[in-house]
């Protein structure tokens, strides 16, 4: 998340780690923010984004891990119900790496 929400604080609320990597570039969030650019646009360069940057990869299968064991719980400045925020995008990629983590076979 790069804009951390108004009001959420880390020792009130037990919010174990905040990571501005897994959040939009501020150049994609301005776009966002400005209408410049369509939802399955900005979809597909966060995706890229997500991809190709080594901080977040080293986030996001943290999370994965750590999401087969317990409830992990992702925070944006939008509201929850907003279809359009790119917490809903990191589940789906957070959820992937977690399914192949856990079919993955061990070596005979």
């Amino acid at each position: 998340m790069r804009k951390w929400p108004r009001g959420i604080g880390y020792q009130k609320h037990s919010i174990h780690k905040g990571s501005k990597e897994l959040g939009p570039s501020r150049q994609l969030l301005d776009k966002w923010d400005r209408s410049e650019i369509a939802w399955g646009d900005y979809v597909t360069q966060y995706s890229a984004d997500q991809l190709w940057s080594v901080a977040a990869e080293i986030e996001t299968e943290s999370i994965a891990k750590m999401s087969i064991h317990k409830t992990v719980t992702l925070l944006c400045k939008e509201r929850e119900n907003d279809p359009h925020c790119h917490r809903h995008i990191l589940k789906n990629i957070v959820n992937r790496i977690a399914n192949k983590s856990r079919t993955r076979r061990l070596p005979r």
